[in-house]
């Protein structure tokens, strides 16, 4: 049924996937971090752990969300769907650093590009994972 301004199933609904976002959701630390020396990656490292408290959650955070096969981990899903879920994180924040060194025989270059550990609101269905960026 339709309210006279006509927003109200909109709003129920926002509200009910908000409610449930956080109120059933886990809390988990993801953070990314990939090295690069002289073009040639070094070392990539994908960070995962259970937060211990639940997160601060702000009403407009975003989201995404990603099909899962049944039993699969986060771990798995997002190794899976790394590069969509590294450009959703590096939309809150993504530090770069590069170190050159010149000698008369060589240059190196070493590169860093980072994703700080962040707190995400992830709820886990049957077929999908919802992940949503927290404070």
């Amino acid at each position: 049924m339709r309210s006279r301004n006509g927003n109200f199933p909109f709003l129920f609904t926002s509200f009910t996937l908000i409610t449930t976002l956080c109120v059933g959701a886990d809390n988990y630390y993801i953070g990314y971090r990939f090295t690069a020396k002289n073009t040639q990656a070094i070392n990539e490292t994908l960070s995962i752990s259970k937060a211990m408290q639940p997160c601060t959650f702000h009403i407009n955070s975003p989201l995404i969300i990603f099909k899962r096969n049944l039993d699969e981990t986060l771990e798995s899903v997002l190794k899976r769907e790394q590069t969509q879920f590294l450009e959703f994180a590096a939309t809150g924040e993504l530090r770069v650093k590069s170190n050159d060194t010149f000698s008369a025989s060589q240059s190196q270059t070493l590169n860093s590009l980072t994703i700080p550990t962040r707190c995400y609101a992830v709820e886990f269905n049957d077929e999908s994972v919802t992940i949503t960026a927290t404070k």
